[in-house]
């Protein structure tokens, strides 16, 4: 029992990270719409980056973790 606890825990957290990270990625997309300096752009174009790399990893885990 405490393995399927924990495994539903992780899940849980893992879903709370991926909405955190898709937010933030719809956040700093539309931030973008309204920038017109190209520091700024290239800055949060690398932080949407990171995000979505991020996103990815967590995908990742929850594709793997639901196969268990």
């Amino acid at each position: 029992m405490d393995n399927d606890a924990a495994r539903r825990d992780e899940l849980d957290r893992l879903h709370r990270r991926e909405a955190e990270l898709l937010e933030r990625i719809e956040r700093l997309k539309a931030s973008m719409d309204h920038t017109s300096e190209i520091g700024t752009l290239v800055f949060k174009n690398n932080l949407m980056k990171e995000a979505q790399d991020e996103l990815r990893r967590v995908q990742d885990k929850l594709s793997g973790v639901a196969e268990k």
